[in-house]
């Protein structure tokens, strides 16, 4: 996504509220991308949306270095139910995101404070017409 001169390079994720899933696993490449974050969203059993979960640097800052954190396993076992490892992935825990509650939230950590549009279509004058 881009907003002026900011391009974020985003990992989308989901989430049903409640549910077990406290980690999610991070490609290290996304390391290399112009303002890469990730965005967590979090929904309810129904689909509604709740909130966001962010984990990214300010805008124009690379991610935050995770190359340290515990590399990622396939889902999946193989014949023998081992869970082969995933050495270009990495998982980060849920306690290292922010709980971001609006869209205006997330625009903000994505682009910074955004500009109010000055070009916003103005009302006709009634009296003209």
């Amino acid at each position: 996504m881009s907003y002026h001169r900011v391009t974020r390079h985003i990992q989308f994720k989901t989430k049903t509220l409640g549910g077990k899933t406290d980690e999610v696993k991070i490609n290290l490449k996304l390391m290399d991308k112009p303002s890469g974050c990730i965005l967590w969203i979090v929904v309810t059993p129904d689909l509604l949306f709740d909130h966001y979960l962010w984990f990214g640097g300010k805008p124009g800052e690379p991610l935050p270095d995770i190359s340290r954190n515990m590399i990622a396993k396939h889902a999946k076992g193989n014949a023998q139910g081992e869970k082969a490892e995933r050495p270009n992935h990495r998982t980060i825990r849920i306690s290292k995101f922010e709980k971001l509650v609006s869209l205006d939230m997330v625009l903000e950590r994505l682009f910074g404070a955004l500009e109010q549009d000055q070009t916003a279509p103005v009302a006709p004058d009634r009296a003209l017409g």
